[in-house]
């Protein structure tokens, strides 16, 4: 066995690490911060989300609803007006006579 198989993988035998002492030696000794990315143009769904603006899509989709819901509810109330029987309508009155004569 080499003298070099009992050292901890990853050090070779001829390196050494050495830490300076004196924080003061480092220059530089904070690292730096990340930079944040710097925003690119964004999404447009992000823009619209943002906005609150409506896509032509959106806006069409919901005139279809509407639509859709004004066209149920006339059914509704034309169903329901077919399924209720007609109020019966009071039988006229006879008309009386003016006068009653001999030859009535």
């Amino acid at each position: 066995m080499d003298a070099d198989s009992t050292k901890p993988i990853g050090q070779a035998a001829d390196q050494s690490v050495s830490l300076p002492e004196n924080p003061a030696e480092k220059p530089d000794s904070q690292p730096e911060a990340p930079k944040a990315p710097e925003p690119e143009k964004a999404p447009p769904a992000a823009k619209i989300v943002k906005e609150g603006t409506k896509t032509e899509r959106e806006l069409a989709l919901e005139r279809d609803i509407k639509e859709r819901e004004t066209r149920i509810a006339e059914l509704e109330d034309e169903n329901r007006q077919l399924k209720t029987p007609p109020t019966p309508r009071p039988a006229p009155k006879p008309a009386k006579k003016a006068r009653a004569t001999f030859f009535d």
